[in-house]
């Protein structure tokens, strides 16, 4: 799993938190959209946790660019606004799950466990 938002405090706190309670490993971090292409392209990764508020590229063009080099690959989307635009997104497949920062870290790992196998 890539973990994607342009603060390195929650980056830090949702990789702590992902690994203490799942058995998904986090391969990588990245601060913008850019970046979590290329490290997904390196490391092969089946999930990545994008915030959709992403710099450089937005969440919804990363999305996008993930989905064409590697169309296997889970995305859920995490943003302040999810409620507003989180069902159009999972709808136009763009992203397999969206939810809101504000609904916690539980709902989050919750989410993730759904989309892959966890050992």
């Amino acid at each position: 799993m890539i973990i994607v938002d342009d603060s390195a405090a929650v980056r830090g706190a949702i990789r702590q938190f992902v690994e203490d309670t799942t058995g998904i490993v986090v391969c990588g971090e990245a601060e913008h959209g850019q970046e979590a292409v290329q490290k997904a392209k390196d490391y092969c990764c089946d999930l990545v946790l994008l915030d959709i508020g992403a710099p450089h590229l937005n969440g919804v063009e990363t999305a996008a660019a993930l989905r064409l080099a590697l169309p296997h690959i889970k995305l859920v989307g995490f943003s302040q606004a999810a409620s507003t635009v989180g069902e159009e997104l999972v709808i136009s497949k763009r992203f397999d799950a969206v939810l809101s920062k504000f609904d916690g870290l539980t709902k989050l790992v919750e989410t993730l466990k759904s989309l892959v196998s966890v050992t």
